[in-house]
C-alpha cells in the first residue's frame, strides 16, 4: 500500500541537485508542504557522476550572484545539517594558448571583477607555480580564480535533502511520475506509479527526462542528452589535495584533484548526442558504453599538458549522460501558457556549481509568482515551438557541448540547426550577398558580402572580415537610403470590442488613439519592471497590431494571453507568418518610396508615428512611419505572397538612389548611436522606466490604469535615482566594444555596458550601460566625472551622457 500523500502544495519531480535545492529553499521559506518525488533513488540520473566543479565566473551579473550563493550555501550546509558535503575551495586556473584566448579571458576577468569575483590574469610562469607539473611552453597566459571550489555531488545533494526534511518537506524515492495533470491553463497535480497527487504547483527537475514529460502538456523544453566522458587516474604520488581545478580550454580538457587521483574530463568538438531511445527505462547510477577512439585525442592532449600522466595508470573510463540546451543556458521558470508549472533543467554540465543559486531563485519564483532577479538568459520562455524537434535538437546540442570550451567569439553564429525559419525575401537577399545570422530560429541578414567576397564569418576579437562592409551599410542609411529585413518581428493581432481596454491595461502608454496611430510602449509587471518593449498600432476601431522582437515572441505572447479575462470580448491571433517586413530607412527613403506609390508621403500627410494601408508597386500593404535607426523611414508590412514582387520593384526603383541592403550588425550600431534600448540587453524585467530613461512613454492618468502604474508612480516620485542608463562614446577610434565591459568613473568601476558596437557615423566604438552611484545620477553628476571603458586590460577614455550622441532632438526621424 502506498504511503504517498494525496495532496501537496508543491510537487517536485526529480531528486537530483536541482530538485533537492528547490525543496530545501522552499522549505526554508516556510513552504513546508513540499513533496519531492524521485523515480528511483536520489541523485541516480546525472547528479551522482557529475565532476562537482563550483565556479565563481559566470557570463552575467545575476548568474554570477547565483554562483556566489552556491559557494556560500555549500560551505554552510554541513554545519546546518550534519551531513558532510566534501566542499573545498582550491581555486582554479584557465589556460590560454593563443592571444585571442587570452583576450577572451582578460575581457571576462574585467567583467567578473565588476560583479565582485576575485580573479587575476596571470603569466605562464605563475600558472606553472599554481599547478606544478604542467607543461607551460605553449601558453601565453591564463586566469586564476582563487575562490573557485569543488564539492561531492552526492553528499551535497543529500545535505540539501536532509535540510529540506528538517524544515518539513517530504521526499519519496521509487515513485515515477507518469503524467502531469492540468485543468485548462493551469497545472493541478501529477499521476504517479503509486497514485495521483493533487498540487497547487508542480516543478519539473527531471534532467534528461524533462523534455518528454513537458511535451505531454504542450511545453517545449529544448534540451537533449549528450554523452560526457571523463577518466580517473590511479593515485598520483605527491599530488596535493589543495590542487586547483584546471581548465585547458584550447585542448577541451579539465582536471580535478579527486582523493589523490586526477579526474580528467572532456568537452569535445564532436560530441555524441544521446536519444532517449538509447537510455534504458530503468537507468539508474548507470554508465554508457565508452568509445576510446572518440576521446582519445583529448586524452593525448591531457598527457601533453600534464606529462606525468604518461607514467600513471588510468583504471577508470567513464561515460555518462548530461543534458544540454540549444544555447548552453539553463531552462528555468514558469512555463508559458500553463500556470503554476515550473521547470529547472538543462544545466549544461554546470548543475552542481549553479545548483544552490538556482534552487534559491526558483523557490522565490515559485513562492512569490515572479523571479527575484533578471535571469532572462535562462528563462524557459525563450524557447521556440520548433525547438522541440528531436532532429534539430540532436544536431544543435552537439555544437552546444562544444561551445562549453570553444572560443566565445563576438558575433559567433551556430553552424547547426540552421535554415529553420526564413523570410519570404531570403533567397533574393542571398543573391545580393546576404550573410545570415540566426535568432530564435529566424535567418536574418547580418551583413552583405560584395561580389567576390566569401560570404562567411572570419572570427576574431579585432575588426572581423565583415566590418568594412557593415560600415558602408551604416553610412548609406545615415546619408542616403537602405533597407533591412524585419520579417522576424513577432506580430499579434488583437481585435474585438474589448481590445482597447485589454491593451490599455497592459501598455504603460496610451493606446486609445485614432486609427493609424502607432504607439511605442512597454508592458510592466506589478513591481514596475519592464516585461516587454514593443509597438502597438491601431489598425481599425476594434483592431490593433502588436509588434515585438523575435527573441521575446513566446514570452510576450504568453504575457498577453494570461492577462485576457474570461469576460473580455477579445480575439488574439499570431500573424507573424502572414507578413514579410522591410524597413526602408534614410534621408532618401521618401523620394524612393514615391516612385512606387501615388500616396502623399509628405510629413503633413504621412506623419511620424502613423500607418496606413496603401498600394505600392501594385501590392496592397501596410506602411508605418517609424524608425529604430533614427532616420526618416518606414516599416512596410507586405502580405507574404507579394513579398518578392515588392522587393524586386523596390530594388529596381532604388537603383538611381544607390539603395543598398543593410544587415543587423549595422542596424544595431545605428540604433545605439540614437540611444534606442534593446529588450534583453539594455532593459529586462528587473529594470524600470525611470532608470532606463523611458519614463516619457508612460501615461499614468489615462482612462484605464496599466499594470505596474502604482510602482511606476512611486519610482517617479522618488526622483532621479542612483542608477541610470548612460550612453558612451570612446575618445579613441581603434578599440572595439561588445558588451559587459566595465564602466569606470574617476578610475572606479560604476557599472558595465549592456550593449556595445562601433558607431561608424561617429567614428568610434559606442556603448550603453547603467551607472550606479551613491547619489542621484543626474546630467550634472555625469558632467563632473571622467569616464573610461575598460577594454582588454586598458581604460579607454569615453564621453558620457544621458542623451544619445546622434540627432538628440529626433529632427531627422520627424522630417
Amino acid at each position: 500500500m502506498s504511503n504517498l500523500p494525496t495532496e501537496a502544495q508543491v510537487v517536485i519531480i526529480g531528486g537530483g541537485i536541482g530538485g533537492a535545492s528547490i525543496a530545501y529553499h522552499l522549505a526554508k521559506r516556510g513552504v513546508s508542504d513540499v513533496l519531492l518525488l524521485e523515480r528511483d533513488r536520489l541523485t541516480c540520473g546525472t547528479t551522482w557522476h557529475a565532476a562537482g566543479l563550483v565556479g565563481t565566473l559566470w557570463p552575467t551579473k545575476n548568474m554570477t550572484q547565483l554562483g556566489a550563493y552556491s559557494h556560500q550555501l555549500y560551505q554552510e550546509l554541513e554545519a546546518e545539517t550534519g551531513q558532510a558535503t566534501g566542499y573545498k575551495r582550491n581555486g582554479s586556473v584557465s589556460l590560454a594558448q593563443t592571444e585571442a584566448r587570452l583576450e577572451e579571458l582578460t575581457r571576462t576577468a574585467e567583467m567578473a571583477r565588476v560583479f565582485g569575483v576575485e580573479v587575476e590574469v596571470v603569466d605562464p610562469r605563475t600558472l606553472g607555480e599554481l599547478y606544478p607539473g604542467i607543461d607551460t611552453s605553449d601558453l601565453v597566459g591564463g586566469l586564476y580564480l582563487p575562490k573557485d571550489g569543488q564539492t561531492n555531488p552526492i553528499d551535497t545533494t543529500m545535505a540539501l535533502i536532509k535540510g529540506a526534511r528538517m524544515n518539513g518537506a517530504t521526499v519519496r524515492e521509487g515513485v515515477t511520475v507518469t503524467k502531469i495533470l492540468t485543468d485548462g491553463d493551469k497545472v493541478t497535480g501529477v499521476e504517479t506509479s503509486q497514485g495521483t497527487v493533487r498540487a497547487r504547483k508542480v516543478v519539473l527537475t527531471g534532467g534528461m527526462w524533462s523534455r518528454d514529460l513537458a511535451r505531454q502538456v504542450g511545453v517545449v523544453l529544448p534540451l537533449f542528452a549528450c554523452e560526457h566522458y571523463y577518466v580517473v587516474s590511479e593515485p598520483v604520488p605527491g599530488l596535493p589535495s589543495s590542487l586547483p581545478i584546471m581548465r585547458d580550454l584550447d585542448h577541451g580538457v579539465y582536471f580535478k584533484e579527486d582523493a589523490g587521483k586526477l579526474l580528467i574530463g572532456f568537452f569535445e568538438d564532436n560530441g555524441n548526442p544521446l536519444p532517449m531511445s538509447k537510455v534504458p527505462a530503468d537507468f539508474s547510477f548507470g554508465e554508457l558504453p565508452y568509445e576510446l577512439e572518440h576521446f582519445e585525442k583529448y586524452l593525448e592532449r591531457a598527457m601533453m599538458r600534464y606529462p606525468a600522466l604518461e607514467n600513471i595508470g588510468i583504471p577508470t573510463f567513464f561515460n555518462g549522460p548530461e543534458s544540454f540546451t540549444t544555447d548552453n543556458q539553463h531552462l528555468m521558470g514558469e512555463a508559458p501558457l500553463l500556470k503554476n508549472f515550473f521547470v529547472a533543467c538543462g544545466f549544461n554540465s554546470r548543475g552542481i556549481g549553479g545548483g544552490g543559486g538556482i534552487g534559491k531563485v526558483m523557490a522565490e519564483w515559485i513562492d512569490l509568482g515572479y523571479p527575484p532577479m533578471d535571469v532572462w538568459e535562462s528563462d524557459c520562455r525563450r524557447a521556440m515551438p520548433f525547438q522541440g524537434d528531436e532532429t534539430y535538437l540532436q544536431s544543435r546540442v552537439a555544437e552546444a557541448l562544444e561551445r562549453s570550451y570553444a572560443m566565445h567569439w563576438p558575433y559567433y553564429q551556430y553552424r547547426s540547426g540552421r535554415g529553420i525559419r526564413k523570410s519570404p525575401f531570403h533567397d533574393r537577399l542571398v543573391e545580393m550577398g546576404a550573410v545570415h545570422g540566426e535568432v530564435a530560429g529566424w535567418e536574418r541578414p547580418n551583413w552583405y558580402a560584395p561580389q567576390g567576397v566569401e560570404p562567411e564569418y572570419v572570427y576574431s576579437y579585432g575588426r572581423q572580415n565583415w566590418f568594412p562592409y557593415a560600415a558602408e551599410e551604416h553610412k548609406c542609411v545615415r546619408g542616403n537610403v537602405g533597407f533591412y529585413d524585419l520579417t522576424s518581428l513577432a506580430k499579434f493581432r488583437v481585435s474585438g470590442p474589448d481590445a482597447e481596454n485589454l491593451l490599455q491595461r497592459l501598455c504603460c502608454a496610451d493606446v486609445a488613439v485614432p486609427v493609424g496611430k502607432l504607439v511605442y510602449t512597454q508592458w510592466l509587471n506589478e513591481r514596475g519592471g519592464i516585461e516587454a518593449d514593443l509597438t502597438v498600432v491601431r489598425m481599425g476601431d476594434e483592431e490593433f497590431m502588436v509588434a515585438t522582437p523575435c527573441g521575446s515572441h513566446v514570452k510576450d505572447w504568453s504575457w498577453l494571453m494570461k492577462h485576457i479575462g474570461k469576460e473580455d470580448r477579445v480575439e488574439v491571433t499570431d500573424i507573424t507568418d502572414e507578413f514579410g517586413v522591410l524597413a526602408l530607412q534614410g534621408p532618401n527613403s521618401r523620394a524612393l518610396l514615391r516612385k512606387l506609390t501615388q500616396v502623399d508621403l509628405s510629413a503633413e500627410h504621412f506623419a511620424f508615428g502613423t500607418g496606413r494601408w496603401l498600394e505600392a508597386a501594385g501590392v496592397r500593404l501596410w506602411a508605418q512611419r517609424v524608425s529604430y535607426v533614427g532616420e526618416l523611414g518606414w516599416e512596410i508590412y507586405i502580405p507574404a505572397a507579394d513579398c518578392v514582387t515588392f522587393l524586386d520593384a523596390l530594388v529596381k526603383a532604388g537603383t538611381e538612389f544607390g539603395l543598398r541592403p543593410v544587415g543587423m550588425h549595422a542596424v544595431d550600431a545605428l540604433r545605439m548611436e540614437k540611444g534606442f534600448r534593446h529588450w534583453g540587453h539594455d532593459i529586462v524585467y528587473e529594470d524600470n522606466l525611470v532608470d532606463a530613461g523611458l519614463a516619457f512613454t508612460a501615461r499614468p492618468n489615462k482612462n484605464v490604469p496599466f499594470i505596474g502604474r502604482d510602482a511606476f508612480l512611486a519610482q517617479k516620485q522618488a526622483g532621479v535615482g542612483n542608477k541610470r542608463m548612460v550612453c558612451f562614446l570612446l575618445k579613441e577610434p581603434e578599440p572595439l566594444l561588445f558588451h559587459n565591459e566595465p564602466i569606470l568613473m574617476n578610475g572606479k568601476p560604476v557599472g558595465y555596458l549592456t550593449s556595445g558596437n562601433y558607431a561608424h557615423h561617429l567614428g568610434a566604438a559606442i556603448g550603453m550601460g547603467y551607472v550606479a552611484a551613491d547619489e542621484p545620477v543626474t546630467a550634472e553628476f555625469i558632467a563632473r566625472g571622467e569616464f573610461a571603458i575598460q577594454v582588454n586590460g586598458r581604460a579607454v577614455p569615453a564621453s558620457a551622457g544621458l542623451s544619445p550622441f546622434y540627432d538628440r532632438t529626433s529632427e531627422r526621424m520627424h522630417s
